[in-house]
């Protein structure tokens, strides 16, 4: 190999590095589904951060960070450390890419519950909201995994409430085939929610099961609400 052909590989390889270096964050908005939107942004793919993320035209997470981390490469990984804010909780986790494929580590989320529960006609019509705490030591493609998400201060504008409806813990357990259960218990709260059902993360996405729901103080708005619904022995049920 002439000494001329060599200088001209390596200046393709320091460049094509540089380009890799400082590529642009716009390169992550390609891959992002239609109904998830970073607000101004700025930095690079490895080092950088957003004003917000949308879902569906809300704000789902503030002041988001993210920041490469080199050490991951002795391990054959690529990660990132991301934080951010949702009200005065702080969120962070760990991503990853593998051979595998997109890996999250570590998590501790704080999320809105009402652009998630638009997205379900039932619970739509409710307009409840909520905090969610998501939380999860690992999760990978094609392998088993499990996540908590707990629910905090349950309200709707539909109901005339001083106070918290209720609060809930719902159990995630997904196998390698993104077969899964979800299994969720009332914590203390005026309105007790329990059930159980399965679900499939592949594509198309479903989702389904029962909730009992149990009004344990009076509340005659959220009575007159929940008399919509099929009634059970001891509450009302819903199922999907």
């Amino acid at each position: 190999m002439s000494f001329s052909r060599r200088i001209l590989i390596v200046g393709l390889a320091l460049l094509g590095l540089a380009c890799v270096i400082r590529a642009p964050v716009s390169l992550i908005t390609l891959i992002l589904p239609q109904h998830v939107q970073l607000k101004n942004v700025t930095g690079t793919l490895w080092t950088g951060n957003a004003s917000a993320i949308g879902v569906s035209h809300s704000i789902v997470q503030e002041r988001v960070d993210w920041q490469f981390c080199p050490q991951s490469l002795l391990s054959g990984r690529i990660e990132w450390i991301v934080s951010g804010r949702f009200g005065e909780r702080t969120s962070k986790l760990i991503i990853g890419l593998t051979h595998a494929g997109v890996v999250l580590g570590d998590a501790s989320v704080f999320l809105p519950l009402e652009p998630f529960a638009a997205l379900h006609p039932k619970l739509k019509a409710l307009r409840i909201g909520a905090i969610l705490h998501v939380s999860t030591h690992h999760m990978r493609p094609h392998s088993p995994t499990s996540a908590k998400i707990e629910v905090d201060g349950l309200f709707s504008p539909l109901i005339a409430s001083s106070g918290q409806l209720g609060r809930f813990q719902l159990a995630l357990d997904i196998d390698e085939k993104g077969l899964g259960h979800w299994d969720i218990s009332p914590l203390p709260g005026i309105l007790s929610v329990s059930g159980q059902g399965k679900f499939n993360i592949n594509d198309p996405l479903q989702f389904n099961g029962q909730l009992a729901l149990n009004l344990l103080s009076p509340l005659p708005s959220l009575s007159s609400l929940l008399s919509q619904l099929p009634k059970t022995d001891t509450g009302y049920l819903i199922s999907f």
